[in-house]
Parts: C-alpha cells; sequence; structure tokens
C-alpha cells in the first residue's frame, strides 16, 4: 500500500489500523456488502462529515529560501437519503478552508489574476448544494453572483445525488457493485479490531478493507466516478494511483470512507489531496426538501470565468495544467 499523504494519515488511517486480526476471528467478518444493501432497501439516511486536503506544489512561493505552501481544506457535512438504487437525494453544506497563515499566498495569486485561487477563496463562505429528483442546486457566493434579481439558488442542471455527494472523496459506497468489485480486489483486510474510543457497541469491534486503483480503472468501474470526472481521464492522471479505504463497524457497516492520490512518485513539485467521510449515524428515511422554482435560476458556469473546483478530478486536472506565473 503506497503512504498516505503526511497530514491525511491520521485522519484517514487512525491507530487502530496498526492491529492485527486473530486467525480464528477470519470467519466472524461481516459482510459489508450485504449490510449496506440492506440499508438500502430500508430507504435509511445519514448524517456524514468530511475533512479533505489538497496541496498544489508549483502554486508554492519562496522568500529567502521559505516556502509559503498552497494547501487548503474541503469541508464538508450533510444528510443522505437512500433508495435501492444508492443515494437518492443529498442536503450538502461545503467550504473550502485556508489556514490563516496559508490564506494570504491564495490571496496574493488571486490578486495576480489566478483563477483558481479567486474560485477557491469564494468558497470560504459555506456553499449550500441541494440534490433531489436528479436534480443540483447550489446556493453560495461562488453561483449567485451572476443570479437575476430575487433568485437565490442555481440550478446546475441534471446530476445524480451520488456524485453530489462523493464528489471530494470519490469512493461511492452505496453503489454497490463498485463497493463488491474494490474489497474483492483489496490489498488489506482486517477484522476485530479492538476500539475502545467506540461510542456504540458496534463501534467498539471493527474492521477495514484498503487497497489501490488508477484512476482510468475507477472510471471504467464507478458510474458515479464517471459522472463526477465528465469525461475520460487524460493521461496527466489516468495511470495516478488512488489509494482508498473502507472502515466498518461489527455490523458491517462503513463508517469512514477515505480515498488519497499523489503525484510525489511523478513529477516536482509534486501535489497531493484526499478525502475522508464519516458515517455519523444510520437514520430513519427523511426528506430533502429542493429549492422553490421562484428561488432557482439556471446556470451552467460561475460568473467571471471561474472554475467551478468542487470535485477531485477537477483538483486533478488543474495540478497538471500551466500554473499562473509560470
Amino acid at each position: 500500500m503506497r503512504r498516505l499523504p503526511a497530514l491525511l494519515s491520521v485522519v484517514l488511517i487512525g491507530p487502530a489500523a496498526t492491529l492485527t486480526v486473530p486467525a480464528a476471528a477470519e470467519a466472524a467478518v461481516p459482510d459489508v456488502v450485504r449490510a449496506v444493501q440492506n440499508q438500502l432497501a430500508k430507504g435509511a439516511s445519514v448524517k456524514f462529515t468530511q475533512y479533505g486536503q489538497v496541496y498544489f506544489g508549483a502554486r508554492n512561493k519562496y522568500d529567502n529560501h521559505q516556502a509559503r505552501v498552497f494547501r487548503f481544506q474541503l469541508i464538508k457535512n450533510g444528510t443522505l437519503l437512500l433508495g435501492r438504487r444508492g443515494v437518492v437525494a443529498a442536503g450538502i453544506t461545503r467550504r473550502v478552508e485556508f489556514n490563516r497563515h496559508l490564506l494570504p499566498l491564495a490571496e496574493e495569486h488571486a490578486a495576480e489574476g489566478d483563477l483558481v485561487s479567486r474560485s477557491l477563496i469564494a468558497q470560504t463562505r459555506p456553499h449550500r448544494w441541494v440534490n433531489t429528483n436528479g436534480r443540483f442546486y447550489s446556493t453560495g457566493r461562488l453561483w449567485t453572483a451572476g443570479l437575476p434579481k430575487g433568485r437565490t439558488w442555481a440550478e446546475r442542471g441534471k446530476y445524480t445525488a451520488g456524485a453530489t455527494a462523493f464528489s471530494d472523496q470519490i469512493i461511492n459506497v452505496f453503489e454497490t457493485a463498485t463497493l463488491k468489485a474494490l474489497i474483492a480486489d483489496a490489498d488489506e483486510r482486517k477484522y476485530n479490531l479492538p476500539d475502545p474510543s467506540g461510542k456504540t457497541p458496534d463501534l467498539k469491534v471493527t474492521g477495514f478493507y484498503a487497497g489501490t486503483i488508477t484512476f482510468a480503472e475507477l472510471y471504467k468501474l464507478s458510474p458515479t466516478f464517471r459522472e463526477v470526472a465528465g469525461r475520460t481521464p487524460d493521461p496527466s492522471y489516468a495511470n495516478l494511483v488512488l489509494g482508498w479505504r473502507i472502515v466498518f463497524d461489527r455490523r458491517g457497516l462503513p463508517f469512514k470512507v477515505t480515498s488519497d492520490w499523489s503525484t510525489q512518485e511523478k513529477k516536482k513539485p509534486y501535489s497531493d489531496g484526499g478525502a475522508a467521510i464519516d458515517i455519523q449515524s444510520w437514520d430513519a428515511a427523511t426528506t430533502v426538501t429542493a429549492p422553490k422554482p421562484a428561488q432557482t435560476a439556471v446556470v451552467r458556469a460561475p460568473v467571471g470565468g471561474l472554475p467551478e473546483l468542487d470535485d477531485m478530478a477537477e483538483f486533478i486536472r488543474e495540478d497538471a495544467r500551466p500554473t499562473v506565473g509560470q
């Protein structure tokens, strides 16, 4: 298994990953795919949080041999409504966060005309996403700037709720065919890992599957990632390796899903990124309400030519482009 980006490793793996599994416990491994299928059949809902990070090494600047680093976080939380075919509705709040010591570099790039930095800074204010009936709506500074007076939501067109939810962390565990294939090809598989900090009896015994897959392979495997990426991965990242990990409880229900990538072995300066989704609770069915028609207007792109920069595939493609000032 390839080493995770250092600043994400604690978030994505945690201390339990170093424990071993008694041989006698292997027979007790729960069926993760069936556990997820049961929740889909019930029409359950889940509450989740996400922490992610992206580092663009090519956007660093150096003053007297001291690096000023271009790094930002991707914060999400919300509710997903499940159905037999996967995620059927989503209500999400997302924002970009710069450490206060790192924000001045992004502001400097923005002042120099860097559209990437301008888009990211706009997204430091919370943006609300809603997806119902296959329609995607956004509200927040990046998307509302060009709306007609009195309209507060941008209707961004047809898009599945699964792709809305799994845009930063791009392994959709509610896509059961993808989940099954990843588990079958896992490089690591552990169970019966004691976790005294678990908040419920089911979380006091955990397990995980972990592995790697290229972006080209994930594109072939996952309808969600095909929608997120929008097009076949180009040569700049088709063979880039994505590390993934699915951590599950005693019942087999996933409660942490992570994915990460790095170009450290391919180029200098390198970049990396990744995200971890934590499922906080599995609940009964709920509703996610779309904005009223009088509140919405069709918007296909942010104003001023700003890039959307709201999914991991776009970050990776952006990393491959020439950087402002170079």
